[in-house]
């Protein structure tokens, strides 16, 4: 009996951060995708997805976003929320404080924040940073808990808005929709 549907993350599953998955490996992802609804998962947005995983229409579904904007296999948009400019407001209120009083040397101070729609990222150290840098930044995502306990006034206060945020990827914090 073959799995109906398979769900695969993006980030250290399907491909290294930020990377093109591994061309030994596109065969065999598609030809699951022949036998089995294929559920591409990640915290990016759909044409991050689409330049690190092959893109043939019709072969798989993406959740990006966390799953707040699913696009069918054949293109359409299943759905999509996305984030008051209230909540984007105090989001990046939120991004600039910690920024500010953390203060981490970066390569790019404009390869920080990706605003994806119902999804904001804000990597640390830079989203298109070294892998192997990204990799040894935070390797347990440690540090990023311990900033979110450390900011936890300021995390609640985004909860209120309807908005929360984990440590995501290998530097990030992702900040959705609340649920």
């Amino acid at each position: 009996i073959m799995t109906k549907h398979v769900f695969f993350d993006m980030d250290d599953t399907l491909t290294l951060s930020k990377s093109p998955m591994n061309e030994e490996h596109v065969p065999t992802l598609l030809a699951l995708c022949e036998k089995s609804d294929v559920i591409v998962v990640s915290g990016q947005d759909e044409a991050n997805i689409r330049r690190q995983v092959p893109y043939e229409a019709g072969r798989y579904y993406l959740l990006t976003q966390n799953g707040n904007h699913a696009i069918g296999k054949d293109g359409a948009v299943l759905w999509h929320e996305e984030f008051s400019q209230e909540q984007k407001d105090a989001i990046n209120s939120f991004i600039k404080k910690v920024h500010d009083e953390l203060a981490l040397p970066v390569k790019d101070e404009d390869d920080l924040v990706e605003d994806r729609g119902s999804q904001i990222s804000y990597s640390l150290i830079g989203h298109h940073e070294e892998v192997a840098k990204k990799k040894a930044f935070d390797p347990d995502a440690s540090k990023r808990i311990q900033i979110l306990r450390e900011y936890a006034a300021n995390v609640e206060a985004l909860k209120e808005l309807g908005v929360e945020m984990s440590a995501g990827g290998t530097t990030c914090f992702d900040i959705v929709l609340l649920g």
